[in-house]
Protein backbone atom coordinates (compact mmCIF):
# COMPACT_ATOMS: atom_id res chain seq x y z
CA UNK A 1 0.00 0.00 0.00
CA UNK A 2 2.82 2.34 0.95
CA UNK A 3 4.75 1.58 -2.24
CA UNK A 4 1.63 2.28 -4.31
CA UNK A 5 1.14 5.65 -2.53
CA UNK A 6 4.77 6.58 -3.13
CA UNK A 7 4.48 5.66 -6.81
CA UNK A 8 1.42 7.89 -7.27
CA UNK A 9 3.14 10.73 -5.40
CA UNK A 10 6.23 10.48 -7.64
CA UNK A 11 4.04 10.47 -10.76
CA UNK A 12 2.31 13.67 -9.61
CA UNK A 13 5.57 15.40 -8.75
CA UNK A 14 7.20 14.51 -12.04
CA UNK A 15 4.11 15.55 -13.95
CA UNK A 16 4.23 18.98 -12.35
CA UNK A 17 7.93 19.28 -13.12
CA UNK A 18 7.37 18.30 -16.76
CA UNK A 19 4.49 20.80 -17.12
CA UNK A 20 6.55 23.64 -15.62
CA UNK A 21 9.53 22.73 -17.80
CA UNK A 22 7.28 22.70 -20.87
CA UNK A 23 5.86 26.11 -20.02
CA UNK A 24 9.37 27.50 -19.54
CA UNK A 25 10.57 26.11 -22.89
CA UNK A 26 7.45 27.46 -24.64
CA UNK A 27 7.86 30.92 -23.26
CA UNK A 28 11.59 31.13 -23.88
CA UNK A 29 11.99 29.45 -27.24
CA UNK A 30 8.63 28.92 -28.94
CA UNK A 31 6.24 31.76 -28.11
CA UNK A 32 7.01 34.93 -30.17
CA UNK A 33 6.98 38.31 -28.52
CA UNK A 34 4.13 40.54 -29.71
CA UNK A 35 5.01 43.42 -31.98
CA UNK A 36 3.55 46.83 -31.12
CA UNK A 37 3.63 49.35 -33.98
CA UNK A 38 2.99 53.08 -33.63
CA UNK A 39 2.83 54.96 -36.93
CA UNK A 40 3.15 58.73 -36.68
CA UNK A 41 1.26 60.47 -39.47
CA UNK A 42 0.56 63.95 -40.78
CA UNK A 43 -2.17 65.11 -43.15
CA UNK A 44 -0.87 67.06 -46.13
CA UNK A 45 -2.29 70.60 -46.28
CA UNK A 46 -2.15 73.45 -48.75
CA UNK A 47 -0.92 76.56 -46.94
CA UNK A 48 1.41 79.54 -47.08
CA UNK A 49 4.92 78.83 -45.84
CA UNK A 50 7.32 81.42 -44.50
CA UNK A 51 11.06 81.49 -43.96
CA UNK A 52 11.54 83.29 -40.67
CA UNK A 53 14.24 84.96 -38.60
CA UNK A 54 13.80 85.26 -34.83
CA UNK A 55 15.03 88.25 -32.84
CA UNK A 56 14.41 90.28 -29.71
CA UNK A 57 14.17 94.03 -29.40
CA UNK A 58 13.00 97.00 -27.38
CA UNK A 59 9.99 99.16 -28.18
CA UNK A 60 10.76 102.88 -28.33
CA UNK A 61 9.13 106.04 -29.68
CA UNK A 62 10.14 106.95 -33.22
CA UNK A 63 11.35 110.32 -31.95
CA UNK A 64 12.38 110.86 -28.34
CA UNK A 65 13.70 114.27 -27.27
CA UNK A 66 15.47 114.85 -23.97
CA UNK A 67 14.77 118.40 -22.79
CA UNK A 68 17.43 120.07 -20.64
CA UNK A 69 18.70 123.52 -19.76
CA UNK A 70 21.94 125.40 -20.39
CA UNK A 71 21.76 127.53 -17.24
CA UNK A 72 21.95 126.71 -13.55
CA UNK A 73 19.35 127.76 -11.05
CA UNK A 74 16.36 126.80 -8.90
CA UNK A 75 13.14 125.41 -10.39
CA UNK A 76 10.35 127.81 -9.44
CA UNK A 77 7.44 126.23 -11.33
CA UNK A 78 6.68 122.93 -13.12
CA UNK A 79 3.81 123.16 -15.59
CA UNK A 80 3.43 119.53 -16.78
CA UNK A 81 3.46 116.00 -15.42
CA UNK A 82 3.87 112.44 -16.70
CA UNK A 83 1.73 111.51 -19.75
CA UNK A 84 0.71 115.11 -20.43
CA UNK A 85 0.28 116.04 -24.10
CA UNK A 86 2.33 119.10 -25.04
CA UNK A 87 2.74 121.32 -28.10
CA UNK A 88 5.89 122.69 -29.67
CA UNK A 89 6.94 125.87 -27.83
CA UNK A 90 4.77 125.12 -24.79
CA UNK A 91 6.37 126.06 -21.45
CA UNK A 92 7.15 122.96 -19.39
CA UNK A 93 8.83 124.60 -16.38
CA UNK A 94 10.31 127.88 -15.19
CA UNK A 95 13.47 128.65 -13.26
CA UNK A 96 14.08 131.46 -10.76
CA UNK A 97 14.95 134.50 -12.92
CA UNK A 98 16.19 136.93 -10.28
CA UNK A 99 19.90 136.25 -10.52
CA UNK A 100 19.91 136.10 -14.33
CA UNK A 101 17.72 139.19 -14.53
CA UNK A 102 20.22 141.08 -12.34
CA UNK A 103 23.04 139.90 -14.57
CA UNK A 104 21.16 141.21 -17.60
CA UNK A 105 20.59 144.63 -15.97
CA UNK A 106 24.26 144.81 -15.01
CA UNK A 107 25.37 143.99 -18.55
CA UNK A 108 23.01 146.64 -19.94
CA UNK A 109 24.57 149.24 -17.61
CA UNK A 110 28.05 148.15 -18.66
CA UNK A 111 27.00 148.49 -22.29
CA UNK A 112 25.78 152.06 -21.72
CA UNK A 113 29.02 152.91 -19.93
CA UNK A 114 31.08 151.43 -22.75
CA UNK A 115 29.02 153.38 -25.30
CA UNK A 116 29.71 156.66 -23.47
CA UNK A 117 33.42 155.85 -23.32
CA UNK A 118 33.45 154.99 -27.02
CA UNK A 119 31.78 158.29 -27.98
CA UNK A 120 34.26 160.24 -25.87
CA UNK A 121 37.18 158.37 -27.42
CA UNK A 122 35.81 159.15 -30.89
CA UNK A 123 35.62 162.87 -30.12
CA UNK A 124 39.17 162.84 -28.72
CA UNK A 125 40.44 161.05 -31.82
CA UNK A 126 38.74 163.51 -34.17
CA UNK A 127 40.15 166.48 -32.24
CA UNK A 128 43.66 165.00 -32.14
CA UNK A 129 43.52 164.33 -35.86
CA UNK A 130 42.72 167.97 -36.60
CA UNK A 131 45.40 169.29 -34.25
CA UNK A 132 47.99 166.94 -35.77
CA UNK A 133 47.18 168.20 -39.28
CA UNK A 134 47.66 171.78 -38.10
CA UNK A 135 50.93 170.85 -36.40
CA UNK A 136 49.86 171.61 -32.86
CA UNK A 137 50.51 168.11 -31.41
CA UNK A 138 53.07 165.42 -31.93
CA UNK A 139 52.35 162.14 -33.75
CA UNK A 140 52.64 160.17 -30.52
CA UNK A 141 49.65 161.99 -29.07
CA UNK A 142 47.62 161.12 -32.17
CA UNK A 143 48.63 157.46 -31.79
CA UNK A 144 47.54 157.51 -28.12
CA UNK A 145 44.13 158.93 -29.11
CA UNK A 146 43.79 156.23 -31.75
CA UNK A 147 44.73 153.54 -29.15
CA UNK A 148 42.10 154.84 -26.69
CA UNK A 149 39.44 154.78 -29.41
CA UNK A 150 40.28 151.21 -30.49
CA UNK A 151 40.26 150.03 -26.87
CA UNK A 152 36.89 151.73 -26.21
CA UNK A 153 35.44 150.17 -29.36
CA UNK A 154 36.54 146.66 -28.27
CA UNK A 155 35.17 147.23 -24.77
CA UNK A 156 31.85 148.29 -26.26
CA UNK A 157 31.71 145.15 -28.45
CA UNK A 158 32.44 142.90 -25.44
CA UNK A 159 29.78 144.64 -23.36
CA UNK A 160 27.24 144.19 -26.14
CA UNK A 161 28.05 140.48 -26.45
CA UNK A 162 27.72 140.05 -22.70
CA UNK A 163 24.35 141.80 -22.79
CA UNK A 164 23.13 139.52 -25.57
CA UNK A 165 24.42 136.41 -23.75
CA UNK A 166 22.64 137.33 -20.53
CA UNK A 167 19.45 138.00 -22.47
CA UNK A 168 19.64 134.55 -24.04
CA UNK A 169 20.38 132.91 -20.66
CA UNK A 170 17.39 134.68 -19.18
CA UNK A 171 15.27 133.18 -21.95
CA UNK A 172 16.55 129.71 -21.00
CA UNK A 173 14.78 130.01 -17.66
CA UNK A 174 11.58 129.21 -19.56
CA UNK A 175 11.95 125.50 -20.44
CA UNK A 176 9.81 124.78 -23.51
CA UNK A 177 8.92 121.70 -25.55
CA UNK A 178 10.80 121.43 -28.86
CA UNK A 179 8.15 119.12 -30.43
CA UNK A 180 4.53 118.07 -30.22
CA UNK A 181 4.31 114.95 -28.11
CA UNK A 182 3.72 113.35 -24.74
CA UNK A 183 5.79 113.64 -21.55
CA UNK A 184 7.12 110.19 -20.67
CA UNK A 185 9.75 111.31 -18.14
CA UNK A 186 9.90 114.16 -15.59
CA UNK A 187 13.05 114.46 -13.51
CA UNK A 188 12.52 117.76 -11.63
CA UNK A 189 10.34 119.24 -8.89
CA UNK A 190 9.74 122.74 -7.60
CA UNK A 191 12.65 123.98 -5.48
CA UNK A 192 15.18 121.64 -7.04
CA UNK A 193 18.56 123.17 -7.89
CA UNK A 194 19.80 122.47 -11.40
CA UNK A 195 23.55 122.59 -12.04
CA UNK A 196 24.41 122.89 -15.72
CA UNK A 197 28.09 123.66 -15.28
CA UNK A 198 29.59 120.56 -16.92
CA UNK A 199 26.76 118.53 -18.47
CA UNK A 200 23.24 119.43 -19.52
CA UNK A 201 20.80 117.79 -17.09
CA UNK A 202 17.79 115.96 -18.58
CA UNK A 203 14.63 117.52 -17.16
CA UNK A 204 11.97 115.94 -19.40
CA UNK A 205 11.77 113.22 -22.05
CA UNK A 206 9.14 113.81 -24.71
CA UNK A 207 7.98 111.25 -27.27
CA UNK A 208 6.49 112.62 -30.44
CA UNK A 209 3.61 110.13 -30.91
CA UNK A 210 3.08 106.81 -29.13
CA UNK A 211 0.56 105.68 -31.76
CA UNK A 212 3.49 105.23 -34.13
CA UNK A 213 6.51 103.53 -32.57
CA UNK A 214 9.55 101.48 -33.49
CA UNK A 215 11.36 98.36 -32.34
CA UNK A 216 15.14 98.36 -32.18
CA UNK A 217 15.85 94.66 -32.71
CA UNK A 218 19.13 92.73 -32.56
CA UNK A 219 19.56 90.22 -35.40
CA UNK A 220 22.36 87.67 -35.43
CA UNK A 221 25.00 88.00 -38.14
CA UNK A 222 24.07 84.55 -39.50
CA UNK A 223 20.53 85.77 -40.26
CA UNK A 224 21.04 89.43 -41.20
CA UNK A 225 21.63 88.59 -44.87
CA UNK A 226 18.01 87.42 -45.21
CA UNK A 227 16.51 90.58 -43.69
CA UNK A 228 15.40 93.33 -46.08
CA UNK A 229 13.48 96.60 -45.72
CA UNK A 230 9.75 96.16 -46.26
CA UNK A 231 9.52 92.63 -44.82
CA UNK A 232 6.60 91.84 -42.54
CA UNK A 233 7.24 91.33 -38.82
CA UNK A 234 5.02 89.74 -36.18
CA UNK A 235 5.84 90.05 -32.50
CA UNK A 236 4.56 89.55 -28.97
CA UNK A 237 5.22 91.20 -25.63
CA UNK A 238 5.02 89.72 -22.15
CA UNK A 239 2.35 92.20 -21.08
CA UNK A 240 -0.11 90.81 -23.66
CA UNK A 241 0.98 87.19 -24.27
CA UNK A 242 -2.13 86.27 -26.30
CA UNK A 243 -1.94 89.29 -28.63
CA UNK A 244 0.07 89.21 -31.85
CA UNK A 245 1.23 92.56 -33.21
CA UNK A 246 2.56 93.42 -36.66
CA UNK A 247 5.21 95.72 -38.06
CA UNK A 248 7.43 96.36 -41.09
CA UNK A 249 11.22 96.38 -41.36
CA UNK A 250 12.25 100.00 -41.97
CA UNK A 251 16.05 99.98 -41.74
CA UNK A 252 19.04 97.68 -41.31
CA UNK A 253 21.84 99.57 -39.57
CA UNK A 254 25.34 98.72 -40.80
CA UNK A 255 27.20 99.30 -37.54
CA UNK A 256 27.72 95.96 -35.75
CA UNK A 257 27.36 95.33 -32.04
CA UNK A 258 29.89 92.88 -30.59
CA UNK A 259 29.28 91.36 -27.15
CA UNK A 260 31.53 88.45 -26.08
CA UNK A 261 32.44 87.74 -29.72
CA UNK A 262 28.75 87.58 -30.71
CA UNK A 263 28.02 89.95 -33.60
CA UNK A 264 24.54 91.40 -34.06
CA UNK A 265 23.05 94.19 -36.15
CA UNK A 266 20.30 96.65 -35.26
CA UNK A 267 17.14 96.37 -37.32
CA UNK A 268 14.53 99.13 -37.02
CA UNK A 269 10.91 97.97 -37.27
CA UNK A 270 8.06 100.49 -37.53
CA UNK A 271 4.87 99.49 -35.71
CA UNK A 272 1.39 100.92 -35.21
CA UNK A 273 0.00 101.34 -31.69
CA UNK A 274 -3.52 102.77 -32.13
CA UNK A 275 -4.79 101.42 -28.79
CA UNK A 276 -1.66 102.59 -26.93
CA UNK A 277 -1.16 99.10 -25.50
CA UNK A 278 2.55 99.10 -26.24
CA UNK A 279 4.76 101.20 -23.99
CA UNK A 280 8.33 102.45 -24.37
CA UNK A 281 10.87 100.00 -22.99
CA UNK A 282 8.82 96.82 -23.50
CA UNK A 283 10.73 93.78 -24.76
CA UNK A 284 9.41 92.37 -28.03
CA UNK A 285 9.92 88.82 -29.33
CA UNK A 286 10.00 89.15 -33.12
CA UNK A 287 9.64 86.87 -36.09
CA UNK A 288 10.75 88.49 -39.35
CA UNK A 289 9.21 86.79 -42.37
CA UNK A 290 12.04 86.89 -44.88
CA UNK A 291 10.50 84.76 -47.66
CA UNK A 292 7.01 83.58 -48.55
CA UNK A 293 5.63 80.63 -50.55
CA UNK A 294 1.85 81.03 -50.89
CA UNK A 295 -0.57 78.18 -51.71
CA UNK A 296 1.98 75.40 -51.29
CA UNK A 297 1.51 71.72 -50.55
CA UNK A 298 3.26 71.55 -47.18
CA UNK A 299 4.67 68.55 -45.37
CA UNK A 300 6.80 68.41 -42.21
CA UNK A 301 10.49 67.89 -42.86
CA UNK A 302 10.35 64.70 -40.82
CA UNK A 303 8.24 63.17 -43.60
CA UNK A 304 11.04 63.84 -46.10
CA UNK A 305 13.70 62.33 -43.85
CA UNK A 306 11.68 59.20 -42.97
CA UNK A 307 12.74 55.94 -44.62
CA UNK A 308 11.87 52.52 -43.12
CA UNK A 309 14.67 50.05 -42.65
CA UNK A 310 14.52 46.32 -43.43
CA UNK A 311 13.48 45.30 -39.92
CA UNK A 312 10.64 47.82 -39.91
CA UNK A 313 9.47 46.59 -43.32
CA UNK A 314 9.40 42.98 -42.07
CA UNK A 315 7.47 43.94 -38.95
CA UNK A 316 5.02 45.94 -41.04
CA UNK A 317 4.57 42.96 -43.32
CA UNK A 318 3.81 40.77 -40.28
CA UNK A 319 1.00 43.21 -39.47
CA UNK A 320 -0.43 42.84 -42.98
CA UNK A 321 0.83 46.21 -44.25
CA UNK A 322 1.64 46.47 -47.95
CA UNK A 323 4.89 48.45 -48.23
CA UNK A 324 5.92 49.58 -51.73
CA UNK A 325 9.26 51.38 -52.14
CA UNK A 326 10.93 53.03 -55.13
CA UNK A 327 14.46 51.95 -54.22
CA UNK A 328 15.80 55.40 -55.14
CA UNK A 329 17.56 56.59 -51.98
CA UNK A 330 19.13 59.57 -53.79
CA UNK A 331 15.70 61.03 -54.60
CA UNK A 332 13.47 63.16 -52.37
CA UNK A 333 10.54 60.95 -51.41
CA UNK A 334 7.69 60.67 -48.97
CA UNK A 335 5.69 57.65 -47.79
CA UNK A 336 1.93 57.93 -48.20
CA UNK A 337 -0.25 55.71 -46.00
CA UNK A 338 -3.76 54.67 -46.99
CA UNK A 339 -5.41 52.02 -44.83
CA UNK A 340 -2.92 49.11 -44.86
CA UNK A 341 -0.83 50.41 -47.76
CA UNK A 342 2.35 52.47 -47.34
CA UNK A 343 3.66 53.65 -50.70
CA UNK A 344 6.81 55.67 -51.45
CA UNK A 345 6.37 58.58 -53.86
CA UNK A 346 8.94 60.85 -55.47
CA UNK A 347 8.53 64.59 -54.83
CA UNK A 348 10.38 67.83 -55.51
CA UNK A 349 11.25 70.14 -52.65
CA UNK A 350 10.59 73.75 -53.75
CA UNK A 351 11.08 75.58 -50.45
CA UNK A 352 11.80 74.88 -46.80
CA UNK A 353 11.75 76.97 -43.64
CA UNK A 354 13.52 74.35 -41.54
CA UNK A 355 10.29 72.91 -40.14
CA UNK A 356 8.04 72.43 -43.15
CA UNK A 357 8.71 72.12 -46.86
CA UNK A 358 6.73 73.06 -49.95
CA UNK A 359 6.72 70.11 -52.33
CA UNK A 360 5.29 69.07 -55.68
CA UNK A 361 4.84 65.68 -57.31
CA UNK A 362 2.51 62.72 -56.78
CA UNK A 363 0.91 64.20 -53.71
CA UNK A 364 -2.39 65.98 -53.05
CA UNK A 365 -3.85 67.95 -50.15
CA UNK A 366 -5.59 65.53 -47.80
CA UNK A 367 -3.11 62.68 -48.31
CA UNK A 368 -1.58 61.24 -45.16
CA UNK A 369 2.20 60.87 -44.94
CA UNK A 370 4.31 58.88 -42.49
CA UNK A 371 6.74 60.89 -40.35
CA UNK A 372 8.04 58.09 -38.11
CA UNK A 373 7.45 54.51 -37.04
CA UNK A 374 8.00 53.20 -33.50
CA UNK A 375 8.16 49.42 -33.21
CA UNK A 376 8.26 47.75 -29.79
CA UNK A 377 8.90 44.02 -29.42
CA UNK A 378 7.17 42.63 -26.34
CA UNK A 379 6.20 44.53 -23.26
CA UNK A 380 7.40 44.59 -19.67
CA UNK A 381 4.83 43.00 -17.37
CA UNK A 382 4.25 42.67 -13.68
CA UNK A 383 2.48 39.70 -12.12
CA UNK A 384 2.86 35.95 -12.01
CA UNK A 385 4.61 33.71 -14.48
CA UNK A 386 1.25 32.83 -15.99
CA UNK A 387 0.13 36.40 -16.66
CA UNK A 388 -1.50 36.87 -20.05
CA UNK A 389 0.00 39.07 -22.82
CA UNK A 390 -1.48 42.26 -24.27
CA UNK A 391 -3.04 42.23 -27.67
CA UNK A 392 -1.34 43.81 -30.65
CA UNK A 393 -1.51 47.61 -30.63
CA UNK A 394 -1.01 50.03 -33.49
Amino acid sequence: MNSRYKRIKNIIIWSIVIILLGLFIYKQFIQKEPVFITIQKEVVLEETLFAEVSATGTINPIELVEVGTQVSGIISEVMVDFNDLVKEGQTLARMDKRILNSSLLESKSNLIKAEVTLKQAKRDLDRSTGLFKDGYIAEIELEKAQYDFDNAEATYAIAKLQRDKNAVNLGYTNIVSPIDGIVISKNIDVGQTIAASFTTPVLFSIANDLKHMKIEASVDEADIGMVKAGQKVIFTVDAFPTDVFEGVVEQIQLEPTVVQNVVTYNVIVFIQNPELKLMPGMTAILIIRTEEKPNSIAVPNSALSFYPNEVEMKDLARKKYKVVGLNQPEKSTIWVINNQSIIEREVKVNFTNGIQSAISGEINPGDTVVTNINITIGEKKTGSFFSGRNEEEE
